[in-house]
């Protein structure tokens, strides 16, 4: 796995042309319901954060593209969740592993149109959030809103840990011989990102239970 990592990001360091649209894959990809759990497309965009951070991609280019196929993604899951509803469940991956779509319908249950903005940055249900949400028929409008503006939040945050790695890694465009380096900035993305997520799963939490609270 880590040699495709590695093949994918010497292809976008070598072909600038065409990073954006890759980026826009990858992004497509990791919020895609069926195919993020296939291969680690999260780590593929940190890494593409290493190669702007070094200069060898443009950030002008790649954010675009990048919030534009994460934003596409989760549509793509939430008009099949839209389309399918019921039989949803017993499609691939959830019919073999049913508690990754509960998991889904509770966190919606709980937080609703913000679950959209929320779940894209937890792994777990970046992709079963969308997909949920067309199954319960969440109005276009306000998925797409939660959608787009998660989108935009999101990417960037993917690929600035990546930047800072690819400031101190120079010569990161020489990819043979920086798959630690790559390693490295993964774990320094996913740490960042979760933290936030979880800070800002707490601060709503907290939000909902003073508005709870009898005053």
């Amino acid at each position: 796995m880590d040699q495709w990592i590695e093949d994918v990001l010497r292809f976008i360091s070598a072909n600038r042309l065409v990073a954006g649209p890759v980026v826009f894959g990858l992004a497509f990809a990791e919020s895609m319901a069926f195919l993020s759990l296939l291969v680690p497309f999260t780590a593929m965009i940190v890494g593409a954060g290493a190669l702007v951070g070094s200069g060898a991609l443009d950030a002008w280019i790649v954010i675009p593209w990048g919030i534009a196929g994460a934003a596409f993604g989760d549509s793509v899951s939430y008009w099949i969740g839209l389309y399918f509803k019921d039989r949803v469940p017993r499609m691939w991956p959830f019919r073999d592993k049913p508690e990754q779509l509960e998991r889904g319908y509770e966190f919606f249950r709980r937080w609703g149109v913000l679950s959209v903005f929320i779940g894209r940055f937890f792994g777990p249900l970046r992709a079963v959030v969308p997909i949920v949400a067309g199954m319960m028929k969440m109005t276009q409008w306000k998925f797409q809103v939660a959608n787009v503006v998660s989108a935009i939040v999101w990417l960037p945050m993917l690929l600035v840990p990546g930047a800072v790695a690819g400031i101190y890694f120079k010569d990161v465009h020489n990819i043979g011989q920086k798959v630690f380096g790559y390693v490295f900035v993964f774990f320094i993305g996913t740490t960042v990102i979760g933290a936030v997520a979880v800070w800002v799963r707490g601060r709503m939490k907290k939000r909902a239970a003073e508005r709870a609270s009898p005053k």
